[in-house]
């Protein structure tokens, strides 16, 4: 796997955003925020080939987790970026359920609640906690 260009992580507000530049990335409009971890994870690979190992043995070097832990994390982060397009090669892992169902729990959550893309809805105390640790 590789990071895709372009992509740089700014701080906004606090939040670790990542921003799109470059002709390469013009029809990239989504917004992403990083947690510290994805962050750190994010700066430390450079763009280099990396693999799932790759970020692993940083979250161990780093957060002094336990190996199983650490892989289980680093590969639904891959699996994430992966998802939204913001790295390229062919050993990306699946996106996660660790990391799916929270969200889909939202969305559903929210759509119960009268929310839509035009309209405010409500999540369920906890489940915007429970997404934000994710990233």
């Amino acid at each position: 796997m590789r990071k895709k260009e372009g992509f740089n992580i700014r701080k906004v507000c606090g939040e670790n955003i990542l921003v799109a530049e470059g002709m390469s990335n013009i029809d990239f409009s989504d917004i992403i925020s990083m947690n510290e971890t994805a962050a750190y994870l994010w700066n430390s690979i450079g763009y280099e080939e990396f693999t799932v190992q790759t970020l692993a043995d940083l979250l161990v070097k780093e957060y002094e987790i336990d190996e199983a832990t650490a892989f289980e994390d680093a590969k639904d982060t891959a699996g994430m970026w992966g998802k939204v397009n913001i790295i390229e090669g062919d050993d990306i892992p699946e996106y996660g359920k660790k990391i799916h169902e929270p969200y889909e729990e939202l969305k559903n959550a929210t759509a119960r609640n009268g929310g839509d893309d035009d309209s405010e809805g409500t999540a369920p105390k906890g489940l915007i906690n429970k997404i934000k640790d994710i990233f």
